[in-house]
């Protein structure tokens, strides 16, 4: 999360260390043949799933996308365990570029991999499926970041971002994004298949990103609610507000992230239902 709010300490950014096999870059050594082979294990996994699992699935694509705050892979987690409880069978890609300390089990965050997960995910979703997509970094406006071991790479835009989605018009897809200026991305990707949350309005910081933080503050309180299988995406998307809001009081952060919400009309009735009930027919949730 690029902007005002935006902190690594020169300690923390001069201790980060090249990751994996000490590759220097995602694109060399034995970190990137290690990235390879996990995404190529996620994909297979993937496979395995689709044959033996019928009727509606949910499918989740989790990109923590910078290594500068441990807090992006636990929201990728955070999100893998609810999707979980709503489907013991998901199919589940996460991605990252972990912070130093952090393991790297998963493969890595970059920009190419990335699109490689959505459009397999794209291949493999069905009508009566159900898409979360949660990507979580730094950021500005139109600006997704990448970094990796404290080296930042081209960012994602909302055009890039679109193309990467277009697979997914037709499918019922959450998309998640807990960055900076966040806001900025829902016009140019708004569908009438898709709900989007965003951590912060177009002209907002978000926050939660130091690097100790446990979860992003927007992930943190739209994911880890109570009885969250029991409620909306709109309910949980309210409750988060104000939580965030109260949360940025408190500490005295100003000005306020505004989380934004976008509902596309033919989600209205799936972002309306509860989790628990999400994968309870074909076409649970969509009009038709």
């Amino acid at each position: 999360m690029i902007g005002r709010r935006f902190f690594v300490s020169a300690f923390l950014a001069a201790m980060v260390l090249p990751l994996a096999g000490c590759a220097t870059t995602p694109y060399e050594g034995v970190g990137k043949s290690t990235s390879d082979a996990l995404l190529r294990k996620q994909f297979e996994s993937a496979e395995q799933l689709r044959r033996v699992q019928a009727g509606g699935r949910l499918i989740l694509a989790g990109f923590a996308m910078h290594s500068q705050s441990k807090a992006f892979r636990n929201d990728v987690v955070a999100a893998e365990k609810l999707a979980l409880k709503i489907d013991p069978h998901a199919i589940v890609f996460k991605l990252d570029n972990p912070a130093w300390g952090q393991g790297s089990q998963w493969p890595y965050a970059t920009a190419e991999n990335i699109a490689l997960v959505l459009k397999k995910v794209g291949a493999l979703a069905r009508p009566e499926d159900k898409v979360v997509v949660l990507m979580t970094t730094h950021g500005n406006v139109d600006a997704l970041g990448i970094n990796f071991a404290n080296k930042d790479y081209p960012s994602l835009n909302a055009q890039w971002l679109n193309q990467a989605l277009a697979d997914l018009r037709d499918r019922p897809t959450l998309l998640l994004l807990s960055a900076c200026h966040s806001g900025s991305f829902v016009g140019p990707l708004s569908g009438p298949s898709r709900v989007i949350l965003t951590a912060a309005a177009k002209d907002r910081s978000s926050f939660g990103c130091q690097f100790q933080s446990t979860n992003t503050y927007f992930v943190d309180a739209l994911l880890n609610q109570p009885s969250a299988l029991d409620r909306s995406i709109a309910e949980l998307m309210e409750q988060a507000r104000i939580d965030i809001d109260q949360r940025e009081r408190q500490q005295k952060l100003s000005p306020p992230s505004l989380p934004q919400m976008f509902v596309g009309h033919a989600v209205g009735a799936w972002a309306n239902q509860p989790l628990k009930h999400w994968l309870n027919s074909q076409n649970s949730g969509l009009a038709r």
